[in-house]
């Protein structure tokens, strides 16, 4: 193939948009060498004898997906740069052991190398090397493209949903704004603010929106969770049906604007129409990498979260070159909507989220789009950076009704229709562990959780409205949901290993030794969150447990009454569960197409929930 044939740009070559050194493994491998300077967006400085490496995440060229995925059987990569030096480029397998495939040397001309994209069945990507000769070496720029012209030039509505983040939303508005590349994707920006701290009142933001122009839209409406506000960018998007998709952001989540052009070219290119889904950066240690390709575990309900390497990978410690992970083809079963494209005609054939408020409605659409034959491709270099889980807890707060009651329902709605014994077993299990725990409040949120999936679908879009506030009171009404005073002094929690013996002693302690008269007068230790599991109340009756995010301060005290209480609640609604599960599952799956209908989210939005 020519250097003259035409082939369209499907990734950049970048760099970090803001310089920050945490950042800089993402791009680079092992980070900036001695004699390597960033000098812009795309273009690096190298001394004389200096090498670099662009095997990292969000540069190395992910051949196995494009080979899957595409009918693309060649990639090209154009290299533009000024000086003498060398280009090594190295390709990969699924183990990611690498070979040099090409080595050439760099002149003033565009150095333009055509590479098969052929033997990448499990796995391996492309990259290259630059090494600078007897001067110094520039890179100008360089890309990936694929032969001929695309076979879509697509446009997308991207969808934003905010409750009182107007800085992080208005700063994520100015990344999309900053990069003139997008203009040309971006055809509509829509916000989606719920809250009463409003983004349009921010400092700024007549500029950002300025800048965007009549591509972007704010619309006002009540708090209806994530997924009122994401269906509603989704119904806004399908009314203007002149994209051919919608990209859903969260509004705190820090944007890499490549990221999103990968996107739309790699669903351009595809076989098939797909979701194409971005992994997600931790915002406050933004080297590290919390998941990519989530999965779901069938048996049981739940995420998989003990594969290998599936979680917080640290690009500074064991940079992409040497990751598998990285390397190997994965499967996604969903993609959390921080990042996620989502083709148009997809929600107009098969529905918008279920009004599930929050926790869950990106699970559920995930799996109704793979149903439809439409699978979730979560690609490594498409990622952005997002304010991560840890120091959240959601099991142990006001969350976990929505998680549970979410997972539930995402279950009544995929899995088998006959009655799901490890899901049962791991949803008791999940009950009794915060009860050994102290945590009656979470309990008693689970329990309300399997009520109102027991009342049935049609509540639904009823409880967008009024759920949350009740979620809320109930919950404080327990010790572990009640902010208190901290006690300066207190010692610390005890050392306790878990085990059988230890989980025997919790269960002994919880549901028959009585507790102390001292410690229901006063805490007998303080703990962080992190430390606050059932293993140590196996010798604790009662303690000062900081909130996960350690701003307040919970007191959490032993309970026989509560114990017995959660426990004989757990196990009758378990059994009810059990016995209406076929039923449920078919009630669910019929009112599935109403409720997940534009038409019914418009009578949502306009404030009269259909019965």
């Amino acid at each position: 193939m020519t250097a003259a044939a035409v082939h369209h740009r499907v990734a950049r070559v970048v760099l970090p948009v803001d310089g920050r050194e945490a950042t800089v493994p993402l791009y680079l491998d092992g980070g900036a060498p001695a004699g390597v300077v960033i000098t812009g967006r795309r273009s690096v400085d190298l001394r004389a004898g200096a090498t670099v490496s662009f095997g990292s995440y969000f540069n190395a060229f992910p051949a196995a997906y494009w080979q899957r995925d595409t009918g693309a059987r060649t990639v090209r990569l154009t290299v533009r740069a000024a000086g003498g030096g060398t280009l090594r480029v190295w390709r990969s397998d699924a183990a990611a052991r690498a070979t040099t495939v090409r080595t050439e040397g760099l002149g003033s001309e565009p150095l333009v190398l055509d590479l098969p994209l052929s033997g990448f069945d499990d796995g391996g990507a492309y990259w290259f090397d630059l090494t600078a000769g007897g001067g110094a070496l520039r890179l100008d720029e360089a890309d990936w493209s694929l032969p001929g012209d695309p076979p879509r030039r697509s446009t997308v509505s991207v969808g934003m949903t905010t409750f009182n983040r107007p800085v992080e939303c208005l700063s994520q508005l100015r990344q999309l704004a900053d990069d003139g590349e997008l203009e040309r994707v971006v055809r509509r920006i829509f916000v989606i603010d719920q809250g009463d701290d409003l983004v349009a009142d921010q400092p700024g933001f007549a500029e950002v929106a300025a800048r965007l122009g009549d591509r972007l839209h704010v619309l006002r409406q009540r708090n209806i969770g994530g997924s009122g506000g994401f269906s509603r960018a989704m119904s806004e998007a399908l009314a203007e049906d002149e994209d051919a998709y919608v990209v859903l952001l969260d509004d705190d989540a820090v944007s890499e604007p490549e990221s999103l052009l990968r996107a739309v070219a790699y669903a351009d290119n595809a076989r098939g129409p797909l979701l194409v889904g971005g992994g997600m950066l931790h915002l406050d240690d933004p080297g590290v990498l919390y998941t990519q390709s989530e999965q779901w575990d069938k048996r049981i309900g739940w995420v998989c979260l003990d594969r290998d390497d599936a979680y917080d990978h640290d690009f500074a410690r064991a940079p992409f070159r040497d990751a598998p992970a990285f390397h190997q083809l994965q499967r996604s079963d969903f993609n959390g909507w921080w990042m996620c494209l989502i083709p148009l005609p997809l929600l107009r054939d098969h529905g918008l989220s279920w009004p599930l408020f929050i926790k869950g409605d990106d699970v559920e659409f995930g799996r109704r789009a793979a149903a439809a034959g439409v699978p979730t491709v979560s690609v490594p270099g498409i990622a952005v950076w997002h304010l991560g889980w840890r120091g959240k807890a959601p099991t142990r707060s006001w969350e976990a009704y929505y998680l549970h009651r979410n997972r539930l329902i995402g279950e009544l709605l995929h899995a088998a229709p006959r009655r799901p014994l490890g899901i049962m077993v791991h949803s008791l299990l999940g009950d009794l562990k915060p009860l050994l725990g102290l945590q009656y409040g979470a309990v008693r949120l689970r329990a309300l959780a399997i009520s109102d999936v027991l009342a049935g679908p049609d509540v639904l879009p009823g409880y967008l409205d009024s759920r949350l506030s009740e979620v809320r009171a109930l919950r404080a009404r327990f010790p572990d949901g009640a902010v208190v005073e901290p006690q300066p002094g207190l010692p610390p929690a005890p050392e306790v290993s878990g085990g059988a013996v230890a989980l025997l002693r919790a269960v002994v302690r919880q549901f028959l030794l009585p507790v102390s008269v001292a410690a229901r007068r006063a805490p007998q230790a303080q703990m962080s969150a992190e430390r606050a599991g059932w293993p140590v109340f196996s010798v604790l009756d009662s303690a000062l447990v900081q909130t996960a995010d350690g701003e307040a301060v919970n007191w959490f005290r032993r309970s026989r009454r509560a114990s017995w209480r959660g426990l004989a609640r757990s196990l009758r609604l378990h059994a009810v569960l059990w016995l209406r599960w076929p039923a449920l599952a078919r009630a669910f799956r019929s009112a599935a197409r109403v409720l997940t209908s534009d038409e019914s989210w418009r009578d949502v939005f306009a404030g009269r929930p259909r019965p």
